[in-house]
């Protein structure tokens, strides 16, 4: 029997009030089990190693200067980013990104039906 393995994350907040986000995404990825990603993952990982950083990656405090890449220049910022861009092009896995624009509804219940 085969098995897929679904990785689910969110971005944005359910919230409408002052401040809140103005978008709302969920994305997933899907990935079969039996595709083999461990040479890529390995390539990724010597990767990151050889930049300097082993740490969890967060894209959004990567791509805004913040938390552990605070002190990174731009250039080990890209080298980060790019490594998990082509991470990302060479194993096989699909992608689906649900974005919801708040300014179109006015309920959270919207949020938590789809």
């Amino acid at each position: 029997m085969k098995r897929l393995n679904i990785f689910v994350d969110e971005t944005g907040e359910f919230g409408f009030g002052k401040g809140a986000s103005e978008l709302y995404g969920v994305s997933f990825t899907f990935h079969e089990h039996d595709d083999d990603i461990m040479p890529e993952l390995t390539k990724l990982n010597e990767r990151l190693e050889r930049i300097g950083y082993t740490n969890m990656i967060h894209m959004a405090d990567l791509i805004m200067r913040r938390e552990d890449y605070k002190n990174f220049d731009i250039a080990k910022r890209k080298s980060i980013f790019n490594a998990i861009y082509n991470f990302s092009r060479k194993i096989p896995v699909k992608y689906q990104t649900i974005i919801i624009d708040k300014k179109y509804t006015d309920s959270a219940r919207v949020l938590t039906t789809f």
